[in-house]
């Protein structure tokens, strides 16, 4: 019989209180990363919102002064305008209010919340200012016209406008914005150029087409000069319209008008070459269906596309249309336009039509009615309308965010 072997019980009295000890050590490390990331989270949360702050509400400052400087620029009676200096004088009748501070041109503050305030400055040119600094500071960020610089444009006619927007925190609101205790958080500068549009078809005319032996004005077709304009204005030596049918009508004073030189680019008839129109027009459009119709009163639509405008998208409204691409206007489509049409094309007009202003054509014209008319008709006032509406400044680029200098 084998002897059984005995163990003597284990004193684990001193293990007592680890799985305690484990338990808080794990629960220590599971809240240390928990609070941990909270704390991240909260750091990156501020960090986006002191950014956008900082930057982006800047950033829209700066823009903000772009657009009062344009605004400012239209609202001129002189034009174009030859120096930025707009006006400060509480006690004139009416108010002049254009700016906080004229000394350095067009100066707006806003509350932002609390003590944070926004802040922009579009600086004029000023040779005679009498702080050194401040002049130094100016000419690297002052507006200036270029229209020199453009090519052979009159003075005004360009402008590059320059803004400074400021998002600061205002402690002592009897203190200049940038100096202590003020503090500046943030500072973005953004600059556009503005630019006259121009409305000067080739001749004073219902149509302009270079080459008249290219224009056929057929039944029921009339364009009408009327005692102030030609009906038709074409280059010299290029042949002789064709009018022929029942009630085709070529009138005017003269009825056509000739010119040694003739010019119908972008450049002579808008003052802008065709990119710097697209970026100046209130539609640029290059699918037909996109097209608006009516064209919206005094706007300016370019189309990368050739169009056939019917009864389900007649041409109507008021305004500039320009369209890149043989046009045609349907039969049946009861199309009502007033502006200036311009075709880079071939143009086709059939009843009933009627296009009171001017229609200046690249290529052939054909103008024919049937059982109603299809009509060009010459309007100066409708003209003149737009040039005052339409030939004001507007941003002929997109707006841009040069390097900035500290200030």
């Amino acid at each position: 019989m084998q002897n059984e072997q005995h163990h003597a019980p284990v004193d684990r009295s001193g293990e007592r209180g680890t799985a305690l000890v484990l338990a808080i050590l794990f629960t220590t490390i599971v809240v240390g990363i928990t609070v941990t990331g909270t704390l991240i989270l909260r750091s990156h949360r501020t960090k986006t919102k002191t950014s956008f702050v900082t930057h982006g509400q800047s950033m829209q400052f700066a823009k903000s002064g772009l657009i009062e400087a344009l605004s400012w620029l239209r609202k001129q009676t002189a034009q174009p305008v030859l120096a930025i200096q707009p006006q400060l004088n509480p006690a004139a009748t009416p108010p002049l209010l254009e700016t906080l501070d004229p000394a350095v041109g067009i100066v707006r503050e806003f509350e932002i919340t609390n003590s944070i305030w926004g802040r922009y400055e579009v600086w004029r040119q000023w040779e005679g200012d009498p702080d050194p600094t401040r002049l130094a500071w100016r000419r690297q960020m002052q507006c200036v016209d270029i229209s020199a610089l453009r090519g052979d444009l009159t003075a005004g006619s360009v402008w590059r406008l320059r803004s400074f927007g400021y998002v600061y925190r205002r402690v002592d609101p009897n203190v200049p914005f940038d100096q202590l205790p003020n503090q500046v958080l943030a500072q973005e500068l953004a600059e556009v150029e503005a630019r006259r549009l121009a409305l000067q078809p080739p001749g004073q005319a219902a149509l302009c087409a270079r080459t008249a032996s290219t224009v056929s004005i057929q039944t029921r077709g009339r364009v009408l000069g009327g005692s102030t304009a030609a009906g038709l204005y074409h280059l010299t030596s290029t042949g002789t319209p064709s009018v022929s049918g029942s009630g085709a009508t070529l009138t005017g004073t003269p009825n056509r008008s000739a010119a040694v030189s003739y010019d119908h680019s972008y450049q002579a008839v808008f003052g802008v070459a065709l990119e710097e129109l697209d970026a100046m027009a209130d539609f640029v459009v290059t699918n037909p269906a996109d097209f608006p119709s009516p064209v919206p009163i005094d706007t300016v639509v370019v189309a990368h596309t050739p169009m056939t405008f019917s009864a389900a998208r007649p041409l109507r409204g008021t305004g500039i249309v320009v369209v890149v691409g043989n046009t045609v206007v349907g039969q049946g489509s009861n199309s009502n336009f007033s502006g200036l049409l311009y075709v880079q094309g071939n143009l086709t007009l059939r009843e009933p039509c009627e296009i009171q202003g001017a229609v200046v054509a690249t290529g052939t014209v054909t103008v024919q009615g049937n059982l109603d008319f299809a009509t060009i008709q010459y309007d100066d006032a409708i003209l003149q309308h737009l040039r005052r509406e339409l030939g004001t400044y507007r941003l002929s680029s997109s707006i841009a965010r040069p390097l900035a200098v500290d200030r």
